[in-house]
């Protein structure tokens, strides 16, 4: 047979932002200006694995990764294009660990050459899909980007840039903006801005010296022509006239300097974003190293006090020019002596000079400190993105009247397909089925009182977050999948990219793939769910007051366009694991004449989820040893992969094993142990060693066929070597009254169920199940997936470990809020209707002190950040109250009160924080409006002081207990000063 050469699939061109001049716009090369078709003369366009720069980066082997070892605010590096504004935003989210690649729908570089992001569109109040080519324009003269320039072999800052560029039109689009329209925008969180300028407001009569000005908090417009002018005819700076809604006649919009930078400490301790601009008009003029016109990053704040200089409110900020940037030289600076000077400045905040001081090194490193009250003579904006939680409330004080209704998705039978419902004996299909199916919103189907236990009503995620227990429905693959996913703390949180809350306008939007092409999805739906007298059509049953799992399943329904895809016909594990996780996929099958397990690789077929096809070698290279696959599920279920393992289509003995045939159980963990509580390494090869179990833990998404064998929980195994049981922290489930060891204790969501988990040897495994589905990109291309260094799954496991205990602290924490709720809503409505309407307090709360205290290890996380983060610890606000006069010290620093009563923003409330290992003990959290409590020989234990009837807070809690702060207005959480 002749020998037959097969044509290279070509890379992916976007057809709507080609690489052309349209889309470059305008561009200056030395100092000469191209537009139109001139811009071909000096600009070419070269794929991401043909630029010079990575090439030298990898010593010309071209090793291109959208990701590499993290992100960093010194991957970014700012090109010829004024774009600071875009790019100290995103420094701003370099800060933040996955910020960065939460923008990326597509996770991996890819020779496909394509890749789908998601930036937000305020005006509909929701994520917009962007999809860009990898054609990046470079200099023709040396070939390098034409923009911004990237650090070593990562690519996600070309990218990111280019779909900013399509967003708005075109490069030359990106030259001028405000870098709270690009937080908003790459975040999709609440972002205002504080001005600092003579004309506005008691600033016109102050004298020329800013010191003695206020800054005025301004709002960022909702409509886009409001927000953005006049992009594609001719470039137009995002001016602050477009951006912002102000109020000057306001007296409560204006703020003082210590307000101003109290709310900087504040909002970086708890890890929302911070951004700058310098006063001026051209940004190739500086002030002692300060760009005019500029934007930078705000990377920490904290007050230190000092010997001879008292206290000294100290800001780190970084330039996006990066590397070789200008930077301030004044006090403090990095060529300043005041470090030399006062050494307990330099400990406080863990101050090392750069290589450029010390000798060896780049002129700069972007990176400088500077006094506040320099600050305030440089800049004239700072901006407040508050990415670290989302920003809607509860409907009944939101105020929200408009309801999203998905017009794609109708609410009637052309949505359920060719769903065939049994009405009083009678199939009833297509119109049919509208006489008694009817669509309901999440709060009507929540309504009775059994489903409304949770004291704030519906919420989409409860317990701290997901769980496999939280899933109570059939054994359909869709819900193994859900069990799989959940069993990862965060993963199911992150695919809502709506946000983390219930949302009474009903429109959300989850991040999901169609298993065929790798696409991402990320369409806009309602809450409306198909039900029979109140009773979701899909027997999938909502547990205590969460809603995820039924918003899912709708997702994903609306996915494949009908609910009968997903209900009647069925939906494959693999296909629900590979549509929402978007990663690689493939089945290990066990062959009884071959005594082996065969790897299968997977074809899908697009929205159809009942189907697949599996292909293989036919030589032996796709068969593995039943020890080997062991090792690959024990290793990869550490590594984070997902799995799911299928029974016996024959019979498995249902009546003596308890597990049911042809049912698809989550597999959760692998463990090799020995029977004195010893792990067996991963990479161990061999026979098992004498005296080693190997088991594993699976669930039954339908909670009712778990197994009643050895290592079961009615097995005495557990009780004859408690070591194991120590080493794997398992918990037999309580007597619910059944009489049968293992019967899961009654509750308010389970009312005597079993959890559907349990323990079974290996052995026993592959005796009752005869495929197992295998979901994680590390085993694309990989032939011996159990070959991974056993430190990479020892560390896995550590952080797998840390975020359970995490979500456990947040779940007491759910618990305590919950417990003061009630009191807290009643009072909020006492003071709205009061004589003086609604009144809320500036709160810097104990929230604040514990994040600054965590944050030298979040930032460890984001990357090393050369002036270190340590003085953060010495950073803790208490609070500062508005109105009454109230005010809280911290380390000698006095926070004076706002001028005057401040309207509310709806902002994200604090996260929950775990307290570090020597937490201070502290008196349970007070009432709203009670004055706060706190134990006096703990430093960091003063809670936030509320004046003028204003908002209330709670803080002070126990050492075993994570940290509550409960601010309320208008029933809300919130911090008026965001």
């Amino acid at each position: 047979m002749p020998f037959q050469l097969v044509a290279a699939k070509p890379s992916y061109q976007d057809p709507d932002f080609k690489p052309s001049d349209e889309s470059i716009g305008q561009v200056e090369f030395k100092g000469v200006v191209y537009e139109g078709r001139d811009v071909a003369r000096v600009v070419d366009w070269r794929r991401l694995k043909d630029l010079p720069v990575f090439q030298r980066a990898t010593e010309g082997k071209s090793i291109v990764r959208l990701f590499d070892d993290g992100v960093r605010a010194s991957d970014i590096n700012q090109g010829s294009v004024g774009n600071c504004w875009l790019l100290s935003s995103l420094a701003c989210l370099a800060t933040r660990p996955g910020a960065v690649e939460k923008l990326f729908l597509t996770p991996e570089y890819n020779d496909d050459g394509k890749y789908q992001l998601r930036l937000w569109d305020k005006s509909n109040r929701q994520y917009k899909q962007v999809t860009v080519d990898d054609n990046i324009p470079v200099w023709r003269q040396g070939g390098s980007p034409c923009f911004a320039r990237p650090s070593g072999n990562e690519a996600w800052v070309l990218l990111l840039e280019k779909a900013m560029a399509k967003y708005l039109g075109s490069y030359h689009m990106l030259a001028g903006g405000m870098a709270s329209w690009a937080l908003e925008t790459l975040t999709g969180h609440y972002t205002c801005v504080f001005l600092l300028e003579r004309r506005f407001g008691p600033n016109s009569n102050a004298g020329p010296d800013p010191s003695s000005w206020r800054w005025l908090r301004a709002e960022l417009a909702t409509k886009a022509a409001d927000r953005v002018v006049a992009f594609g005819a001719k470039p137009s700076p995002l001016t602050r006239a477009n951006m912002y809604v102000l109020d000057q006649d306001d007296p409560a919009r204006f703020y003082s300097h210590e307000e101003v930078f109290m709310a900087i400490v504040y909002h970086l301790a708890i890890g929302n974003l911070v951004a700058a601009a310098t006063v001026g008009t051209d940004d190739d003029e500086d002030v002692n190293g300060v760009v005019r016109a500029h934007a930078y990053t705000v990377m920490q704040a904290t007050p230190v006090n000092s010997n001879g200089r008292g206290q000294v409110l100290l800001l780190q900020v970084r330039n996006p020019h990066g590397a070789g940037g200008l930077e301030w030289n004044g006090d403090w600076s990095d060529r300043s002596t005041l470090w030399a000077k006062h050494p307990e400045v330099a400990a406080a905040v863990a101050y090392t000079p750069p290589a450029s001081v010390v000798g060896g090194g780049p002129s700069t490193d972007g990176y400088f400190w500077m006094e506040f009250k320099d600050f305030i003579q440089h800049f004239k904006e700072v901006t407040f993105c508050c990415a670290n939680g989302f920003d809607y409330v509860e409907e009944e004080q939101a105020g929200w009247s408009e309801v999203f209704n998905d017009a794609s998705f109708p609410h009637d039978h052309r949505s359920l397909g060719d769903y065939k419902f049994i009405y009083n004996g009678n199939p009833l299909v297509g119109s049919q089925l509208d006489e008694v199916i009817k669509w309901l919103r999440l709060k009507e189907i929540a309504a009775p009182e059994q489903f409304r236990r949770g004291t704030r009503g519906l919420r989409l995620f409860a317990g701290g977050g997901t769980h496999p227990d939280d899933i109570d429905g059939s054994s359909s693959g869709l819900m193994v999948a859900l069990a799989c996913v959940a069993n990862k703390p965060g993963a199911i949180e992150e695919m809502f990219l709506s946000g983390k809350e219930y949302r009474p306008d009903g429109a959300y939007q989850v991040k999901l793939f169609e298993p065929k092409s790798g696409a991402a999805s990320i369409k806009p739906f309602d809450d409306a769910i198909p039900c029979f007298n109140v009773n979701p059509i899909t027997k999938t049953k909502i547990l205590g007051n969460e809603v995820w799992v039924l918003l899912l399943e709708k997702a994903v329904a609306r996915l494949v366009d009908s609910y009968s895809k997903v209900s009647m016909w069925g939906v494959q594990v693999c296909w629900a694991l590979a549509c929402l996780t978007g990663e690689y996929t493939c089945l290990f099958m066990w062959e009884e004449g071959r005594k082996k397990w065969r790897r299968l690789e997977l074809v899908f077929q697009e929205k159809q989820p009942a189907s697949y096809r599996a292909e293989y070698a036919s030589d032996d290279k796709s068969l593995f040893d039943s020890d080997d696959v062991f090792r690959t599920l024990a290793s990869q279920l550490a590594l984070g992969c997902l799995m799911a393992a299928e029974t016996d289509r024959n019979d498995v003995a249902s009546e003596a094993t308890g597990l049911a045939k042809a049912r698809n159980y989550s597999l959760l963990d692998a463990r090799h142990v020995m029977l004195d509580g010893t792990p067996v390494p991963s990479t161990s090869t061999g026979l098992p060693p004498a005296g080693s179990v190997r088991l594993l833990k699976l669930r039954d998404p339908a909670r009712q066929n778990e197994w009643k064998g050895e290592w079961s929980d009615i097995s005495d195994a557990w009780d004859r070597n408690p070591a194991v049981a120590s080493a794997l922290e398992y918990r037999r489930e309580a007597d619910g009254g059944g009489g049968d060891r293992g019967w899961g204790s009654p509750d308010a969501t389970s009312s005597g169920r079993r959890d559907g988990s349990f323990w079974m040897r290996w052995e026993d495994v592959m005796t009752y199940f005869r495929q197992i589905t295998v979901c994680g990109n590390s085993l694309r291309n990989n032939p011996k997936p159990w070959m991974v260094r056993q430190e990479d799954v020892d560390a896995a496991r550590r952080r797998l470990k840390e975020a359970r205990r995490q979500q456990q602290l947040r779940a007491e924490q759910e618990a305590l809020e919950d417990s003061l709720h009630q009191e807290l809503r009643r009072r909020a409505v006492d003071r709205n209707a009061g004589p003086g309407g609604p009144v809320a307090s500036h709160v810097f709360a104990q929230a604040a002190m514990q994040a600054s205290a965590n944050m030298p290890k979040r930032l460890r996380s984001a990357g090393p950040v050369r002036p270190g983060a340590a003085a953060n610890a010495n950073a803790a606000l208490a609070g500062a109250a508005a109105g009454g006069g109230a005010a809280a010290a911290v380390n000698g620093f006095s926070a004076p009160a706002a001028a005057g009563p401040v309207a509310p923003a709806p902002a994200a409330p604090p996260p929950a924080l775990a307290p570090p290992p020597a937490a201070v003990a502290g008196t349970a959290p007070p009432p709203a409006g009670d004055a706060p409590q706190g134990n006096g020989a703990a430093a960091g234990a003063a809670g936030a002081a509320a004046a003028g009837g204003g908002a209330a807070a709670a803080a002070g809690v126990a050492a075993s207990k994570p940290p509550v702060v409960v601010v309320e207005y208008k029933g809300c959480k919130a911090c008026s000063i965001m």
